[in-house]
């Protein structure tokens, strides 16, 4: 053994001397021999040495290439002899080299050494000879065929294992589904009114399940892989590193879950005081809006439109307050999001936010309000419901039709329900005929008023009144006006006044036309006396005689309420 390390000494010696005279005209230069950067030696997945010094002219990078030729080089038994290291010096060199079975693998000189460990020479030394005493058992352990059967052997068991836990996995999961489904059906809590929450809670049951199910088959397949690799010499380093990850990972979350316990317990705390407010605000605006008195602070669709406004903004302001103590809030990712939405936000939500104004104007303006016919541009019908972006009406021909609170406010609105002051001062409707002048007007004054006497649906209080509002070239054009006892039924009132209107005049011989002449008649167009036998009622009638002598409202019957139901037209 002494014979065969000398020639290599004398040879290592010689390089040296050869490295202490260049060295100094190298430091007149000004080069420094440790500027290159280490290289690591890797052989059979695992970490051997690190190579930080330039030795006899080669670099870490070079001296890694030749210790792996001298690794590919060794004879095919060597391998069966002992690593071997033992501590060289060469003037002013000194240094540990390592060899098997003769043959020098590397030398490990002080240079080498990474000042953050503060091992020393013969320390590390130890390391990398046990390091490559490893390496030597397990590649002699690679060639044992009891090794390898017994790998393989332990390899099927465990796949045979994994397979069933894999298949016991997706019972546990359907059998999971059909235990949640069941319970959640149960659960009558969650049904309110129109509001059913079972089925959402089913979806959510479904996928947490299938959540829990997937994790615990991707732990099951890490764990079986891990497993599978340990088995064989070769590939146990990728093993062992599996195992550090999977150790790391779940150190890592634990100890940043136990360090996130007090903003945890923080945001907990801040969610319930915030949702305990908005529950207090809640009951105290509900009470405006069951109970609609005159005078009260609030009105009923000011009230519901009130509680949403101070909810979302309760919840607002709990979630500024809360956020700094959300894990993960001061995460780059995190801000990144916040940013991308808030740029989203603000391109995006200018029409909103025109909507949601118009929503405030309509509301607290008081312009309309559940229940009121009124109408809105072209649009006529009873108000439904008001929102912070939009208003619902419903039409008399039972048409559902959303108008945007920005509509209401730039067009013109009428109201037709809407009292101010006395209940006398109230909207009219009106209808015009155009009779000819050999009609009287007197009669025809009493014809319209007997129609509209006889409607249902029209108040007597104020009386309906009859007005002249053109004397055309053929003909003189009648305009009656009337208050309706109910809005809302204006095309069946309309409709019912209509048929009473020709009903009077066909009993009278009146005809509803509009005369027109292409020549000069050969006698004056002039109306007869009115009425026909006293000569006397030809003097202008008072006011009294144009009026119905009931005073009391007309309230609608219930044949007209199957009449209006019946003809979506009306």
């Amino acid at each position: 053994m002494k014979s065969r390390v000398k020639v290599p000494f004398q040879v290592l010696a010689f390089l040296v001397s050869v490295l202490n005279l260049l060295l100094p005209a190298h430091a007149q230069s000004g080069g420094n021999p440790r500027t290159s950067p280490p290289a690591t030696l890797e052989f059979w997945n695992r970490e051997l040495v690190t190579f930080r010094a330039t030795l006899a002219g080669l670099t870490p990078e070079e001296r890694l290439d030749t210790t792996l030729k001298n690794l590919r080089d060794l004879p095919e038994f060597s391998p069966y002899q002992p690593i071997i290291h033992h501590p060289i010096e060469a003037g002013s060199l000194r240094g540990v080299a390592f060899e098997i079975d003769g043959h020098r693998l590397f030398v490990l000189v002080p240079a080498d050494l990474d000042p953050t460990t503060g091992r020393t020479l013969e320390q590390e030394a130890e390391l990398v000879h046990d390091q490559l005493e490893s390496l030597r058992q397990a590649w002699l352990a690679q060639r044992s065929p009891q090794v390898l059967l017994r790998g393989v052997l332990i390899a099927i068991l465990s796949t045979a294992v994994f397979a069933g836990v894999l298949i016991l996995l997706r019972k546990l999961g359907k059998w999971l589904k059909r235990l949640f489904v069941q319970r959640a059906i149960r659960l009558r809590q969650l049904k309110r009114a129109h509001l059913d929450l079972r089925p959402v809670l089913l979806i959510l049951v479904r996928r947490l399940v299938g959540l829990i199910v997937a994790f615990l088959g991707f732990s099951a397949t890490y764990l079986w892989i891990t497993e599978i690799l340990s088995l064989f010499p070769f590939t146990a380093p990728w093993s062992i590193v599996l195992g550090n990850q999977l150790v790391l990972l779940f150190g890592s979350l634990a100890m940043k879950t136990v360090g996130a316990l007090p903003s945890i317990l923080v945001v907990i705390v801040l969610f319930f005081l915030t949702r305990g407010t908005v529950r207090i605000v809640d009951q105290m605006l509900a009470s405006f809006e069951a109970t609609e008195e005159e005078g009260q602070f609030l009105g009923k669709d000011t009230a519901r439109a009130t509680r949403r406004i101070a909810g979302l903004a309760i919840w607002i302001a709990g979630l500024i307050i809360a956020y700094p103590y959300i894990p993960g809030s001061d995460s780059p990712a995190f801000k990144g999001i916040g940013v991308l939405l808030g740029l989203m936000m603000s391109v995006g939500s200018s029409g909103f936010v025109n909507q949601l104004m118009s929503g405030f104007v309509v509301l607290y303006s008081g312009a309309v309000r559940s229940g009121e016919y009124v109408r809105i541009n072209d649009l006529e019908g009873t108000v439904i419901d008001i929102g912070l972006l939009s208003t619902k009406l419903l039409t008399p021909k039972r048409e559902y039709i959303t108008v945007p609170n920005a509509v209401i406010i730039s067009k013109e609105t009428h109201n037709y329900s809407r009292i101010e002051g006395e209940s006398t001062d109230r909207c009219e409707y009106a209808t015009s005929v155009t009779i000819g002048y050999d009609a009287p007007w007197r009669q025809i004054h009493q014809l319209l008023l007997n129609a509209a006497t006889h409607t249902p649906g029209i108040r007597h209080s104020p009386a309906p009144r009859v007005f002249q509002t053109a004397l055309s070239d053929y003909y003189v054009e009648y305009e009656l006006r009337f208050v309706p006892a109910e809005p809302s039924r204006k095309g069946l009132i309309l409709s019912d006044l209509h048929q009473r209107i020709q009903d009077q005049f066909s009993t009278a011989g009146v005809q509803i036309m509009s005369p027109h002449f292409v020549s000069q008649p050969a006698d004056p167009v002039l109306p007869l006396p009115w009425p026909p036998k006293s000569p006397e009622t030809a003097a202008p009638a008072s006011d009294d005689t144009c009026q119905p002598d009931s005073t009391s409202e007309v309230q609608p019957s219930s044949s007209l309420n199957e009449t209006h139901s019946s003809d979506p037209d009306v």
